[in-house]
């Protein structure tokens, strides 16, 4: 066994520690998700470029798996910081019932699903890359909808699709859940294609959290937030997004 073979444990089990060390901390701020949403990225892309790129025949295809990880991480960012939380929740909703309160119910689980997710692109990637043509097809059908919600408006044309290394306050009053607001964003006469979907995106998800106490004070937090601006961008959604995660931190530490 050789370093290679030890790497995405160990990357995995540093995710799971830098989780519980924003689990224990009733005033974790949003620097703290940058940090651990960058280094899921970093490490998925590390990994699977050690395992992959000297198994493609050809200097032009190891290339072509790099930028094409690289492009990836810029369009489904914020697809994936959704789709961690979503696995958060459910951690949460399995782990809530546990007789010892172990700080490992939702911040682990953030960051090392989006670890995962991030390696599940690469190898996507990697197959395609090796001649499995209809991978190309998957690619496109998921990555146009994550490309339309990563550039919403031209905002969000920025080289990173994350810019919450500074402190987000206030941070938004929590709230628990109402209704789903989401079709605010489909019917806008002034949103965009992008905005569109997100809130298409949004609408359809909201169906599927889980009923424990972080994930209803995310969700109903976020709901107001929709309200109070359907037609926001990407960037503006991903602080939204941060800001909740900590605003139903706090609220549930301070029960």
């Amino acid at each position: 066994m050789t370093y290679k073979n030890h790497l995405p444990f160990i990357l995995l089990v540093l995710l799971a520690v830098l989780g519980i060390s924003v689990e224990i901390n009733p005033e974790a701020q949003a620097w703290q998700l940058f940090t651990g949403f960058h280094l899921a990225a970093l490490s998925a892309m590390a990994c699977m470029s050690l395992w992959g790129l000297r198994k493609l025949p050809t200097k032009g295809k190891r290339y072509g798996f790099i930028i094409l990880q690289l492009l990836a991480f810029r369009i489904a960012y914020f697809p994936i910081v959704v789709f961690s939380a979503t696995a958060a929740c459910y951690s949460e909703l399995l782990l809530q019932h546990v007789s010892i309160d172990l700080p490992i119910k939702i911040f682990p689980a953030l960051f090392v699903s989006a670890a995962l997710m991030y390696a599940t692109i690469a190898y996507v990637i990697f197959w395609a890359l090796t001649g499995k043509a209809a991978l190309y097809g998957l690619m496109f059908v998921l990555g146009i909808p994550a490309l339309l919600i990563s550039f919403a408006s031209p905002q969000d044309l920025t080289f990173l699709p994350d810019n919450n290394w500074a402190d987000i306050q206030p941070l938004p009053p929590v709230s628990q859940p109402q209704a789903n607001p989401y079709l605010l964003g489909v019917t806008s006469t002034q949103s965009s294609i992008g905005q569109k979907m997100i809130g298409l995106a949004g609408r359809v998800l909201y169906e599927f959290i889980p009923k424990a106490p972080w994930s209803q004070a995310v969700q109903g937090t976020l709901e107001q937030e929709f309200i109070n601006n359907p037609n926001g961008n990407s960037h503006d959604q991903l602080t939204y997004h941060y800001a909740a995660f900590l605003a139903a931190h706090q609220a549930v530490k301070s029960r």
